[in-house]
């Protein structure tokens, strides 16, 4: 009984926090679902009837914004995972000259901000011919999410029993078996983990694509979002419940993903596959 009690502080702290963080999407989606008249009229009441069309509208405005964010960011996640964790398993379990020295220098580039090489980093993209392309998009991504994803899944091979290693050589598996049916089989939580957060920094990312396109068919979903206020004059005819029923359709996906990874998102934050 005591200790029920004493949960009590802890459970309600949480529920308050839980509301506070919620607030805000449940205003967006109250604000999304009413016209001008209705705001004006009755800001905190429920809408009454439901103004679907802004919905309807919202999505088909941000429809093309996400489809680009979703083929940047997936082709973003999937070439980070692929070269990370090729490159972690040969810094955990390969022995080359030169080792220690490189996965250093692995390191030292999570201490570089991103703004630091902007300019030159766009520099070199136009001078590749990438300027206002997909690939001008992706792959400086992909280079910045490396060195972080390579980091985490070198820190997880390394927790792996090297039992497992010694018995799979021993039948004669090669590199690639022993990654492909040991490693990735032990490793989907963290490789879960590593991807939701390759794919949140790539959605939300706002600088690189207004840097590096011109062109609207190429606008992820930050910057149509911030061009579609100004394409439908919103600052000077503003339509609150058509500008939140945007967001509130643009933020969907994300939305839809984390839940989906929510078991394996947590299960790679707390303790991974491997406990001690």
């Amino acid at each position: 009984m005591k200790s029920v009690i004493r949960a009590i502080p802890l459970h309600l702290t949480l529920v308050i926090l839980s509301i506070l963080t919620l607030f805000p999407f449940l205003m967006m989606a109250l604000i999304a679902s009413k016209d001008r008249v209705q705001l004006y009229t009755g800001f905190w009441s429920l809408p009454n009837p439901v103004r679907w069309e802004n919905f309807i509208e919202g999505a088909r405005l941000t429809a093309p914004f996400v489809l680009n964010s979703v083929i940047v960011s997936g082709a973003v996640t999937l070439a980070c995972l692929a070269v990370s964790i090729l490159a972690a398993y040969v810094f955990s379990r390969v022995r080359f000259p030169g080792r220690t020295l490189i996965w250093s220098l692995v390191i030292g580039l999570l201490l570089v901000p991103g703004i630091l090489v902007l300019v030159p980093l766009f520099l070199t993209v136009r001078s590749m011919g990438l300027f206002n392309s997909y690939a001008g998009l992706v792959l400086p991504q992909v280079a910045a999410g490396i060195p972080f994803a390579t980091f985490l899944f070198k820190n997880f091979f390394d927790q792996l029993p090297d039992d497992l290693f010694g018995a799979a050589a021993i039948d004669g598996a090669s590199d690639l078996t022993i990654l492909r049916h040991i490693v990735l089989p032990l490793s989907m939580p963290i490789v879960s983990t590593v991807a939701v957060l390759i794919l949140l920094s790539s959605w939300n990312n706002y600088v690189w694509p207004l840097v590096i396109t011109r062109d609207e068919e190429l606008r992820t979903i930050p910057l149509g979002l911030v061009f579609l206020y100004t394409d439908l004059n919103l600052s000077n005819f503003p339509n609150p419940g058509l500008e939140m029923a945007a967001y509130t359709m643009a933020s969907l996906p994300i939305l839809v993903l984390f839940f989906l990874a929510t078991r394996t998102f947590i299960q790679g934050i707390s303790n991974g596959a491997i406990k001690d």
